[in-house]
């Protein structure tokens, strides 16, 4: 019985190379993620003030509840309006979180991967959250001053839980190989 899990651990631990491979993607698609983001937000605002600055000169009366709304009726801002503030992106973003978490989550909470000393898996498991942190960070980088206080709040702590997580594990890890001198 022990010959036959020892196999099966040296057949899962063959297995992490290919899951190094998927790590790379995942840092490819975050970093691109992330510099697009970047972009877009420079771009969003030179447009915004290019083509909205009329909107500064309006009394701020204006912008009330019971206000009439703002009808732009030029069409070339109209069409900038629909696409400096497509959902599209994020939704984008939304889909890379879950699909760049579900590995990192599957090789931590996987029965399978259980059985492979957390020692292997650990910097896979943190790598996949760390491109995870760059994803959730590309979806402010776009308009950061318009991104709530939660939002900021939960990327420093993120952030912050992923460092000390994995100085934890490595420092525990290192004291667990010392033998005496």
């Amino acid at each position: 019985m022990d010959g036959n899990l020892a196999e099966k651990i040296e057949k899962l631990e063959a297995q992490l190379p290919l899951w190094e491979k998927g790590l790379f993607a995942a840092y490819g698609a975050a970093i691109t993620m992330l510099a697009n983001s970047i972009a877009r937000g420079f771009e969003k605002s030179y447009l915004t003030s290019a083509f909205f600055k009329s909107l500064e000169n309006i009394d701020p009366a204006a912008f009330t509840e019971n206000a009439p709304p703002i009808i732009l009726t030029d069409p070339v801002a109209l069409n900038l309006q629909r696409a400096l503030f497509v959902p599209y992106w994020q939704v984008l973003g939304f889909f890379l979180l879950i699909v760049i978490l579900m590995p990192g989550a599957w090789l931590v909470f996987h029965s399978t991967w259980r059985q492979v000393s957390l020692a292997k898996r650990q910097s896979l498991i943190f790598g996949y959250l760390l491109a995870d942190w760059i994803v959730l960070l590309s979806l402010g980088a776009q308009d950061p001053l318009n991104m709530s206080d939660g939002y900021n709040i939960l990327v420093i702590f993120y952030l912050l839980a992923l460092g000390l997580g994995y100085g934890w594990l490595r420092r525990k890890k290192d004291r667990a190989e010392e033998v005496f001198p």
